[in-house]
């Protein structure tokens, strides 16, 4: 019995972990495709992950989203969200991202204007436990943007990552 629970923690553990690894490969390659430098990402990363790993191992993650906007305004200029599922696919050895059908999805999204910056947000559901370096905020609006929903970039055996990204 504890060699079945020792091998399904391990490979949820790595399943959080490639997930992990990979949205930051994700969020650069939206950022960066954008037009826009990563830089802030890769500076603020640890943070970011210990977030992302906190709750997935907590089950509470849902969905990390990336605003593009101009400072001091209330709107988005364009906007990529990524829910999170915690039922992935099911096969225990399947881990993939998929960078060529990424980039495919991101040449027909909006572009934000190439003076906009951008902040990552994560979002749980209720009772997920408080993590250092974040606190609660409001999404900018998305004004008469429209969501576009392109289906699974992330994959692996207990999680997986959609993208959506608004027009």
């Amino acid at each position: 019995m504890s060699t079945h629970t020792y091998s399904h923690v391990y490979n949820q553990t790595h399943s959080f972990v490639f997930l992990s690894d990979n949205m930051r490969n994700v969020l650069r390659e939206v950022i960066r495709e954008n037009g826009i430098s990563p830089d802030k990402l890769m500076q603020d990363w640890s943070t970011i992950e210990r977030g992302i790993r906190t709750w997935l191992d907590s089950g509470h993650l849902n969905n990390v989203v990336v605003e593009f906007f101009k400072y001091g305004s209330a709107a988005a200029d364009a906007r990529w969200d990524f829910p999170i599922r915690h039922t992935g696919s099911g096969v225990v050895d399947d881990m993939w991202l998929d960078k060529n059908y990424l980039r495919q999805v991101i040449a027909k999204s909006k572009r934000p204007s190439s003076d906009c910056t951008y902040r990552v947000l994560l979002c749980t559901d209720d009772g997920a436990p408080e993590v250092s370096g974040f606190t609660r905020c409001s999404f900018l609006s998305t004004g008469q943007m429209t969501a576009r929903q392109a289906g699974t970039v992330i994959a692996t055996g207990h999680v997986t990552a959609s993208a959506t990204y608004w027009r």
